[in-house]
């Protein structure tokens, strides 16, 4: 009898009933040669310590960015510490501490697990309302509607087809987004954007040289590129870096259903509200004061928004980073960062002025007599804009933590009253009622949303303002 066989009939005599025992174990996807020293466990322990991705988890942390202090808590003392916890907990149990030892050291079934099931759940949302919402479009008359000639009915009809099927599977292919953010690699995310409106730009250009213009093959190119990009970024990735997660049909788990369609839905309104802010805009403003305004609007839109470029690349890792730093209730540290983040808001806000101050010079060298950009429009854009870039601080922050059922109760007040509220106004001054709609409704959530941060960042929230 070797030591390995030693080791496991001494596990009967020791380990609970309960307990999982090595010579019991299934075997592995390949066939070895037992170890004539270590158990089966012994050798799964072993091989995760001695792994390359094992060891790349030395200068990772959620929070910190390549920390060279020596009390600062990486991806590798956290698990070494959670696989301690989990060996004193099996030994106090008479369990098996080698395997429960190699599980908290290396998660990853529960991760696919998760992935699969988020994919899943998704996918179930959201291919019902695109087949009720593709039913719904031929019943609108669109060009009445849009304040268009009767005679482009038909192809906006077809476009709205085109966004709303889009849109939908965009929505799936965003848990890829999600993925990313967990392994700490948001910026890798927001290089898909990029790319996709790279490719857009190019198709638009080709299309402009070999077909006559047509508003069906825009909204194709624009709204299907993303979505291409997802799906080849999903592969590749799946199939390398991340396959330790890629999803699979068989590991969708009924146990994560509930809580992911809880949490899902919570988002799903939050996300609706967003698209009906955000999307009917050019709608209204067209319907209100005809496609001049909507012009007016999208170069205001897009001129104001390159003075919060920074602003919003410091964002973007935020919401890992609070999830982290709350699950470890480090207050300080999420204070200090809050405190760091309101001063490059603060700058961001100077630089918009200034941008609003110089706007008609630039207007008159970027477009010329092209287009007319009124002055009132340009403010009332700035205005929206830095309130919402306020708001979007609060909602990354909330995001983070977790704390979203207030946000989803506040942001029904968007889904209801964004598009009577622009109407109503519109009637009085036009197009720029829509704007100003949208900073009444955006002042609602702020209000409550930084009151909340600041109650949880405090440790003062309970009831609803951290659930």
């Amino acid at each position: 009898m070797n030591i390995r066989e030693e080791q496991e009939k001494r596990e009967h005599l020791i380990f609970s009933p309960y307990a999982s025992f090595s010579d019991e174990s299934r075997g592995r996807d390949r066939d070895e040669e037992p170890c004539p020293m270590r158990t089966i466990y012994q050798r799964d322990r072993d091989r995760i310590i001695h792994c390359k991705t094992f060891r790349r988890l030395k200068h990772k942390t959620q929070v910190f960015l390549a920390p060279e202090g020596d009390h600062y808590r990486t991806r590798l003392t956290h698990t070494l510490e959670v696989a301690q916890i989990a060996r004193s907990i099996a030994r106090a149990l008479n369990l098996n501490e080698d395997l429960t030892e190699a599980i908290a050291l290396g998660q990853w079934d529960r991760g696919k697990s998760l992935v699969s099931t988020a994919y899943f759940m998704m996918t179930i949302i959201f291919l019902p309302l695109c087949l009720l919402l593709e039913l719904f479009i031929p019943f609108v008359e669109w060009a009445l509607f849009l304040n268009v000639s009767e005679i482009y009915n038909t192809e906006i009809q077809k476009v709205m087809s085109v966004l709303v099927l889009c849109f939908c599977l965009q929505m799936i292919i965003n848990v890829l987004s999600s993925v990313i953010a967990a392994f700490q690699k948001v910026a890798l995310s927001s290089v898909f954007p990029v790319i996709g409106n790279f490719f857009s730009l190019i198709v638009i250009y080709l299309f402009t040289k070999l077909y006559p213009p047509s508003l069906l093959r825009l909204a194709v190119v624009i709204s299907v590129m993303p979505i291409l990009v997802g799906v080849v970024a999903s592969v590749i990735l799946f199939s390398s870096q991340f396959k330790k997660v890629a999803p699979s049909f068989k590991l969708i788990d009924r146990m994560y259903i509930k809580d992911l369609f809880s949490l899902g839905l919570r988002f799903f309104i939050i996300q609706i509200q967003v698209v009906v802010i955000f999307q009917t805009t050019n709608i209204l403003i067209s319907n209100l004061s005809g496609s001049n305004d909507v012009t007016s609007y999208n170069i205001a839109y897009k001129y104001i928004g390159i003075g919060l470029m920074v602003y919003n690349i410091i964002l973007a890792p935020l919401w890992p980073a609070f999830t982290d730093a709350y699950t470890r209730k480090d207050y300080a540290w999420m204070r200090s960062m809050y405190s760091k983040m309101i001063k490059v808001y603060l700058s961001s806000v100077i630089s918009i002025v200034f941008m609003v101050l110089v706007s008609p010079f630039v207007y008159e060298l970027w477009i010329g007599d092209k287009a007319e950009i009124s002055f009132l429009m340009t403010i009332l854009v700035a205005v929206y804009v830095v309130l919402n870039s306020w708001d979007s601080l609060q909602v990354m922050i909330l995001n983070g933590i977790g704390a979203v059922k207030l946000q989803v109760y506040v942001t029904m007040i968007g889904l209801i009253c964004h598009i009577p509220l622009s109407l109503g106004i519109g009637n009085y001054i036009g197009g720029y009622g829509v704007v100003i709609s949208m900073i009444i409704i955006t002042l609602i959530y702020l209000s409550f949303f930084t009151v909340q941060v600041r109650k949880i960042l405090n440790n003062k929230a309970n009831g609803i303002w951290i659930k």
